[in-house]
């Protein structure tokens, strides 16, 4: 009979660390390092046991502690069975991991979900011939809001919900950060008292190179006096600095590329510099050219009318954002819905909608090419192959809601009376109307599954299209991953998007 061995000395971090309250990026809890007073910098091992304080930061064991150790106990064994047991931290999930010699490469065994409380956990495997196995010791995130299970049972929240157990909505996540960064600190459920915990100098500095246009003396100082969630509540009660009086405010000509200077000046010392970096990140999603020789790009207040939509909209619904710019006379001339005509015949038409903004509203603002799972992963069908969001047939039927779209005023601000009259320059200021007289009739199948009966007005078919786009599930992921990667991460991994 082969001899069974086993490593009960043996810490092998986890592949993805969800212990996310992490002021300094060292990938250990900031709850741990403040309920143990510990630092977990050069693998240094404050109680000498063999485990550097990093690893028995991942372990939620005490660092100060030599017999606080993640290590298995002798196993029972028999002909056919082993039974492995071990001292398991509440909230910590376990896996039991056997040597493969034809992969060379561990394999799990065995998988263990969190328990409530600290107590002796077990696992029984077939005994097979023996072998070689370890236990490893990982954070889980049972419900997806960036708190692992360890933290929150700290915390005394719950990991089934990511609002937690007092229903506020903003969610567990944020909610341990307002208490770690609070006055008089917070009381752990375990009885123990933490400080205060506010940002350093080099912390704040990191938040501030994600958070606005960049890091000052006197940034950096609000940050570490007010911490990262006041900092972030401040920025939303700051009034919004708008382009158009960037702009106005400097005199700069509104036919000259020195009206960019106002934008410049927003980004460098605008005071609401969250709302400014939100909204520059969402020109980069909804993006118009605005290159010089057309009547757009030759008017920098069509252009700041049009950058306004995302600074007064930052902290809002993207459902609004998405009206706007649909609406928007400067997105209508980029990718022509606007003057976008009715078919000139029912029968046997020779002009069709206009399918740009259709396709690009679909494919670039809202739901991507593929349908996704939350994690931003492809769903597949039963045959395995990717889910297209739409087709041709959908873009064909978007084309006819977005007909009809013309300018709501004449000759510089006077209202319009007629879909087919004449504008100017200024007349690109303000909000294009729905004109029934050029609006594609008849029932239309849109995305999402939702049909229109072709009983409703211009408008009502518009902002249906807008809801059913909006309410489409892949929204969430698709956009996530576009605003993350203006943030803090190029690739986010799944768990991150799925956060």
């Amino acid at each position: 009979m082969k001899v069974l061995i086993f490593l009960v000395a043996t810490f092998s971090f986890p592949s993805i660390l969800f212990a996310l309250v992490d002021f300094n990026g060292n990938g250990v809890s900031e709850i741990w390092e403040l309920q143990y007073g510990a630092t977990v910098a050069d693998d240094f091992d404050s109680d000498n046991d063999g485990i550097s304080n990093q690893s028995e930061g991942i372990a939620g064991t005490d660092p100060h502690d030599p017999t606080s150790l993640l290590a298995l106990e002798h196993p029972d064994l028999d002909e056919a069975e082993v039974r492995f047991s071990w001292s398991a931290e509440a909230g910590k999930s376990y896996r039991i991991e056997r040597w493969d010699p034809t992969v060379n490469g561990w394999s799990e065994a065995a998988f263990i979900l969190p328990l409530s409380a600290a107590a002796v956990q077990s696992v029984t495997l077939d005994r097979l011939d023996g072998g070689v196995f370890r236990l490893v010791s990982s954070d889980i995130d049972m419900d997806g809001d960036g708190l692992s299970a360890w933290e929150e049972i700290l915390m005394g929240t719950s990991d089934e919900s990511a609002a937690g157990v007092d229903g506020s909505g903003e969610g567990d996540f944020v909610n341990a950060l307002r208490a770690l960064e609070s006055e008089g600190g917070v009381l752990l459920s375990n009885g123990t008292q933490l400080d205060r915990r506010l940002p350093s100098k080099e912390e704040a500095a990191r938040f501030l190179l994600r958070a606005s246009f960049g890091p000052t003396d006197e940034s950096i100082e609000e940050v570490m006096s007010m911490g990262f969630t006041g900092w972030i509540d401040n920025q939303a009660t700051i009034p919004t600095t708008r382009l158009q009086t960037s702009i106005a405010r400097n005199a700069l000509p509104i036919d000259s590329s020195r009206g960019r200077d106002g934008w410049w000046r927003s980004a460098n010392i605008a005071p609401d510099q969250l709302r400014q970096r939100v909204a520059y990140a969402l020109s980069q999603i909804l993006v118009v050219n605005f290159q010089g020789g057309s009547v757009i790009g030759d008017n920098y207040l069509i252009q700041a009318r049009y950058y306004d939509i995302f600074t007064t909209g930052a902290f809002g619904s993207y459902r609004n954002i998405l009206e706007k710019v649909t609406y928007s006379p400067a997105m209508g001339f980029y990718l022509s819905h606007l003057n976008n005509r009715k078919s000139d015949d029912p029968v046997n038409p020779t002009r069709f909608p206009d399918e740009n903004f259709a396709r690009e509203i679909m494919q670039l603002f809202t739901i991507g090419l593929w349908e996704l799972n939350l994690d931003g992963s492809r769903k597949l069908d039963q045959e395995g192959n990717f889910i297209p969001t739409y087709d041709n047939q959908t873009i064909t039927e978007m084309a006819k809601v977005f007909t009809g779209m013309s300018h709501s005023t004449t000759n510089n601000g006077r209202a319009a009376t007629s879909f087919h009259n004449v504008a100017r320059g200024n007349d690109y200021l303000y909000n294009m109307k729905v004109w029934d007289e050029e609006h594609e009739p008849g029932p239309k199948s849109i995305i999402n599954g939702v049909e229109l009966d072709g009983n409703q007005t211009g408008e009502e078919e518009v902002q249906a299209a807008l809801d059913a786009l909006v309410a489409h599930p892949s929204v969430p992921p698709f956009l996530s991953r576009l605003l993350i990667q203006r943030f803090t991460s190029s690739n986010p991994s799944a768990a991150y998007l799925a956060r």
